[in-house]
Parts: structure tokens; C-alpha cells; sequence
């Protein structure tokens, strides 16, 4: 292979490793699915990753620091943080074991490290969202913005987790509930 295609094979295998680590978990997921998933190698994971922990890392890394998609900054508040929550629930479900490594220390520290600098970039996010909601008149001056971001993100976060087949279809208006009631809480009446 021309040296051009290392970057889409190793977007491939990345892409094969965290297929195979949301379906299976770590301890079920198996290098020769992956390397079968993304068209190579079992050797190849190993050169570009090391061991299969590396290979977990990196597929967490890469879906944890995807960048966000924005919303546009002059849209409303609640647009906003629509567009955050939607976002927080893709990721969690996109890669299960993300909320575990966030609710169960002592696994490996730098993938602790990985899913808590995601899950405080989306608190910061949504504080940010909300202030700015604040600043424009849009949200009381005195909502508690700490609060109501780490219940955004909390409760996008546990959705993910809770939500199965039979709920999946559900996931949209339960976000817009979500968003409803954290805009009521912070709107002027």
C-alpha cells in the first residue's frame, strides 16, 4: 500500500476497535475481529498499537476527542444545548464502557484520564452555553449554572446507559424533555 494509506487504515482499524470494544466490551472484544473489520492484519494492530489495551486507548481517544460539532453561537440556548445532549448520548452509546471508566475508578489512569477530560469539557460546554444564555437575557441571572449543567450532562449520560432497543426510539423526546425542563428552570417568568 502507497504510504497515503496509512492514515485511512489506521482510521479503519480504529474505527473496526471501537465497533468491537462497544459490542464486547475489553475483556470480550478480539484482536482477530478487528484486524478481520478493518481489512488487515493482526500483526499491524500490534505495530500500530502495541497490545490490545493500546488499541482500546486509541479507540477511546479518538472517539473522546473527536471535535464537537458546534452550534452556532448565536442560536438560541436551548439549540445549543440540544445539540450538546445529542451529542453526550452518541458518544456514551457509541462506546458503552465510556460510563463505566467514568463510574468505576482504578481502571487503567490514563484512559480515566481520557473519559474524565470528555466529561468535564462537556460540563464546561454546557456552562458555557448557559451563561452565554444568561448574558443575552435569554436565562435568569441567578439559575444556578454549575447545577444545571452537571444535570444536563448527567442525565444525557444516564440515558445512554438506560436506554435499550425498546427505548431507543424514545431517546429524542426524552432529550426534549430534558431541554424543556432545564429551560423552564432557567427562564424568566
Amino acid at each position: 500500500m502507497a504510504e497515503g494509506d496509512a492514515a485511512p487504515r489506521r482510521d479503519r482499524i480504529l474505527s473496526a476497535a471501537a465497533s468491537e470494544f462497544a459490542q464486547h466490551g475489553f475483556a470480550g472484544a478480539r484482536v482477530e475481529r478487528i484486524a478481520a473489520a478493518a481489512g488487515v492484519n493482526k500483526q499491524l494492530l500490534f505495530h500500530y498499537f502495541g497490545s490490545k489495551r493500546g488499541l482500546h486507548q486509541a479507540a477511546l481517544r479518538s472517539l473522546l476527542e473527536r471535535p464537537a460539532t458546534p452550534t452556532q453561537p448565536t442560536a438560541p440556548p436551548a439549540e445549543r444545548l440540544r445539540g450538546l445532549a445529542v451529542q453526550l448520548t452518541g458518544t456514551a452509546e457509541a462506546h458503552p464502557a465510556l460510563l463505566a471508566i467514568l463510574a468505576s475508578p482504578g481502571s487503567e489512569p490514563e484512559t480515566e484520564s481520557l473519559a474524565r477530560n470528555w466529561r468535564d469539557r462537556a460540563g464546561s460546554q454546557a456552562r458555557q452555553i448557559l451563561q452565554d444564555g444568561q448574558k443575552s437575557g435569554y436565562l435568569r441571572d441567578d439559575a444556578d449554572v454549575d447545577a444545571v449543567s452537571e444535570v444536563i450532562v448527567g442525565a444525557a449520560l444516564g440515558w445512554a446507559v438506560a436506554g435499550d432497543r425498546e427505548t431507543a426510539g424514545r431517546r429524542h423526546a426524552y432529550l426534549e424533555a430534558l431541554l424543556r425542563m432545564t429551560v423552564e428552570y432557567c427562564s424568566w417568568h
